[in-house]
């Protein structure tokens, strides 16, 4: 789900599988339920958030806690679309390392690879 992302919201109200959001450009994925191996593998300026288990981030994620803004727009996206919120939601970001090829970084491509 969300493969290549190219903006909007996407929302998830059970759990989502392998590679959700590979290479995301930008938008937002809700998982309300588990999200698969690789999650938000090789994401660009996309978020997902995660309300349930993470099996495995993908390569240059990053997890952090949700903002007060971003719990706010959660519950107001939930509440709209009669959507079950879980507990607590974790927000998953790009961590900027892939963005640019750099022949220093060869190692860090490589695993990405």
């Amino acid at each position: 789900a969300g493969v290549s992302l190219k903006g909007g919201l996407l929302l998830i109200q059970g759990n989502a599988g392998y590679m959700t959001g590979f290479m995301a450009q930008k938008g937002t994925i809700v998982i309300c339920g588990d999200a698969g191996e690789a999650v938000a593998d090789s994401m660009y300026a996309a978020t997902v958030f995660v309300g349930g288990r993470i099996a495995d981030p993908g390569n240059d994620t990053v997890i952090e806690q949700p903002t007060p803004a971003d719990e706010a727009f959660l519950t107001e996206q939930l509440e709209r679309h009669h959507l079950s919120p879980p507990g607590a939601f974790k927000k998953i970001v790009s961590g900027r390392k892939l963005w640019n090829f750099d022949r220093n970084e060869l190692e860090l491509w490589k695993v990405a690879l």
